[in-house]
């Protein structure tokens, strides 16, 4: 099973991409920019390779929501909707979880029609 870290080049997402790493999954690090994820890979394969993990893949978000069987998504409140539109139709029928609150930021209790609108992975 491949796990894809959506926004996973932050602290919060590439915490949780090493540790699964070093627990031996597959690990895909998503961001923004492929570049970024392949840069930001390379050093925390380095950092974490006295645990004999398996190795960390960087790729753009939709790249990695595509090649992952199950996602996290890691971004701030604030770029939760831009990243869930890039990624919507690569990550339809799988399973995702969000490492916080997923709401609009407007109403900020998951309740209004724009919180439940973000409910894209049934």
């Amino acid at each position: 099973m491949k796990i894809g870290i959506i926004g996973g080049t932050g602290p919060q997402g590439l915490g949780i991409a090493k540790r699964l790493a070093i627990a031996g999954e597959d690990v895909i690090v998503g961001s923004r920019k492929e570049e970024k994820a392949l840069t930001v890979v390379g050093e925390a394969n380095e950092e974490i390779k006295e645990h004999n993990p398996k190795e960390l893949v960087g790729m753009a978000n939709e790249d990695a929501a595509a090649a992952a069987d199950v996602l996290i998504l890691t971004v701030p409140l604030q770029a939760q909707s831009a990243t869930l539109k890039t990624i919507k139709e690569n990550a339809k029928g799988k399973r995702c979880c969000h490492s916080g609150p997923l709401l609009c930021g407007r109403c900020r209790t998951g309740n209004c029609g724009l919180c439940r609108r973000f409910v894209l992975f049934k």
